[in-house]
């Protein structure tokens, strides 16, 4: 076994993704800069947003953070592919995701119909900005333990004899997937329950606990996540109080059936 403080091959991370892959924390502040690339013809700038969270709660990461803040650095872009286009509105594999989807979650269906009298311009609806001193919830989209998978985003170093200047690979990036005093993406109008209940309809525990745990809404429910969380044959567990209910049945393969 390698000493402590010796340098090992063991535990390497990425270092552009540092070692959080879920995290909830207070938005501090949200600053902005512009850099400068390159020289005359080629010079360009870029405006950059510095996320900047304190009060960490940790939910998942590849190596111990003991650090209370975090900054998530992210360039600004108007596209939809893009960085800033994930962390708006999630990625084609998880469009529940996304700081707009969540946002919007308090918002009725009426308000979000355009044909409707009491439709809220998107322009109108909370923004990012309006968060500051809220707590979010961030996720790493690396399609990795049950987070949502990349999206695929121009990287000019990924290059071949067809795109000798760069083109599009699957790119982990930073989305929202919770907003303090609105909810967690995925819940539906049910909720996290009803949610729940839905994974669990033809599933044994042994498939349904691990994708129910990983599912970032029912991780934010407390109550809940200790229901799916203790011992299956506790009475109290989530499955056995909707068998109690008559909600659900179990079969001989101990797999369950909404009734």
């Amino acid at each position: 076994m390698a000493e402590e403080g010796m340098v090992s091959t063991r535990g390497l991370i990425d270092a552009e993704l540092g070692s959080l892959r879920r995290f909830t924390g207070i938005l501090d502040s949200m600053p902005d800069e512009i850099k400068v690339y390159g020289e005359g013809d080629q010079q360009r700038s870029s405006k950059r947003i510095s996320l900047n969270f304190k009060d960490l709660d940790v939910k998942e990461a590849v190596e111990p953070y003991h650090f209370p803040t975090n900054t998530i650095i992210i360039g600004l872009s108007n596209r939809k592919k893009s960085r800033w286009g994930v962390l708006s509105e999630g990625t084609p594999t998880d469009r529940t995701m996304g700081f707009n989807n969540v946002a919007d979650l308090q918002y009725s269906k009426e308000q979000l119909d355009q044909d409707n009298a009491n439709y809220v311009k998107p322009a109108d609806r909370m923004d990012m900005k309006d968060c500051i001193g809220k707590r979010l919830g961030m996720v790493l989209t690396d399609g990795e333990e049950s987070r949502p998978g990349p999206m695929d985003l121009y990287d000019a170093r990924a290059t071949d004899e067809s795109h000798p200047k760069g083109m599009d690979v699957p790119t982990p990036a930073w989305t929202v997937y919770e907003i303090e005093g609105i909810g967690a993406a995925g819940a539906g109008a049910g909720g996290a329950r009803a949610l729940a209940e839905g994974m669990l309809d033809g599933k044994a525990l042994n498939d349904f606990n691990p994708i129910a745990i990983a599912h970032p809404a029912i991780r934010a429910d407390v109550a809940l996540l200790a229901e799916i969380g203790i011992p299956p044959s506790a009475p109290n567990s989530f499955a056995n109080l909707l068998v109690a209910a008559d909600k659900f049945t179990k079969d001989e393969q101990e797999v369950y059936h909404k009734v």
